[in-house]
């Protein structure tokens, strides 16, 4: 590596660092006086809601530190005149960007563990570290199908030709309590209905229910046959590891979890677009890192300090992440309310800058 690229690097990670101690304290200070103000939790508690939800706050801080690291360290070689000393010595536009892209993948990449797999595992184990969190602290909701519950209390799934609801299950003992069972038939018509107190797992798809009735015939146009019964097996697709996941917070998925878990509720027909939503904005999280980088680098267009206002940098900081932020959060509750496709809501603002930095650089063309 030449040492004009370290040095560059140097003043950029010296940049963004100082960029993230600023907008992180901003943000700390506004949520620890928020949760001290409450009369229901301890100071203890205070603080380990907010290391607890430190990685959500990263998500937003990190990106926009990115673009401030390289508006500020391009803005100090041009006033002390070093941006115009470096092109002097042969180093191009293009390698100096390719430089800044070298460091904002390194943040993208801290960006992408951040929010793939420590946030996940930061509320994981949020209930067990902090006790009742959700009644102390109600900004922390979970995700996911238990919300699903259509007013019943019980929790509902679909799979293949028959779906199923239930109220709770018992990991230790294996058993689903209060079980309701609908079996559909290839032309999408309700055939049988058993409702059982209990069903308990027997291994190979086989759940065991007992005390229970049965309704039979209910596609016909008879009444249909009913029926009391001490014990019946039926065979369901699902075990406790999958009634295990689906009880548990969404949100404490990693990423590979995550994807495996849409991959298996969508093939059984359940919209997963607010879940896609949240396995793409890890990718669009991290990619905007570099894409925040690059668009405020425009700075290398014109290397002399003449024209160069710090006031001007400010308000373009300011711009950039009010619209970043306002832009984020509109798609992703579009994404969220399916009123826009995933891939849409998270990788909207991305292509939207993308192409910005496509004509920026198509205009200038002095990137050799």
């Amino acid at each position: 590596m030449s040492i004009f690229r370290k040095f560059i690097l140097k003043e950029w990670f010296l940049a963004f660092a100082g960029s993230f101690a600023a907008l992180l304290l901003l943000i700390s200070v506004s949520n620890l006086i928020a949760g001290f103000l409450r009369s229901n939790v301890s100071p203890y508690e205070v603080i380990i809601n907010y290391l607890l939800e430190l990685p959500s706050f990263l998500n937003k801080v990190i990106p926009v530190s990115c673009l401030m690291a390289s508006l500020f360290s391009l803005n100090k070689l041009k006033n002390r005149n070093e941006l115009e000393a470096i092109y002097a010595s042969g180093f191009s536009r293009k390698k100096l960007l390719e430089t800044i892209v070298i460091g904002s993948v390194a943040i993208a990449f801290g960006q992408f563990i951040i929010s793939g797999y420590v946030g996940p595992f930061a509320k994981k184990y949020r209930h067990a570290i902090l006790k009742d969190s959700v009644n102390k602290f109600g900004n922390m909701k979970s995700k996911g199908l238990k919300a699903s519950t259509i007013g019943s209390g019980k929790m509902w799934y679909k799979s293949g030709d028959y779906f199923f609801s239930f109220a709770s299950f018992d990991q230790q003992n294996q058993k689903l309590d209060n079980i309701t069972l609908y079996s559909i038939g290839k032309d999408s018509k309700l055939y049988d209905r058993i409702e059982a107190p209990s069903a308990k797992y027997k291994g190979e798809k086989k759940w065991t229910l007992t005390n229970g009735v049965r309704q039979s015939g209910l596609h016909t146009s008879t009444f249909p046959t009913i029926e009391k019964f001490k014990e019946i097996d039926i065979f369901i697709d699902e075990g406790p590891s999958d009634l295990k996941e689906l009880e548990s917070d969404i949100t404490t998925l990693n990423v590979v979890e995550l994807y495996s878990y849409i991959k298996n509720i969508k093939s059984s027909g359940i919209n997963t677009n607010e879940y896609e939503v949240m396995f793409y904005g890890v990718f669009s999280a991290a990619a905007m890192c570099v894409i925040l980088s690059l668009v405020s680098s425009r700075s290398i267009f014109k290397p002399s300090r003449r024209g160069s206002s710090f006031g001007k940098t400010i308000g373009f900081v300011l711009i950039f992440t009010i619209l970043y932020w306002l832009a984020h959060s509109y798609l992703t509750e579009l994404g969220n309310n399916d009123i826009i496709h995933p891939l849409l809501a998270c990788f909207g603002v991305p292509i939207s800058f993308s192409l910005y930095l496509t004509y920026v650089f198509y205009h200038h063309r002095q990137l050799r």
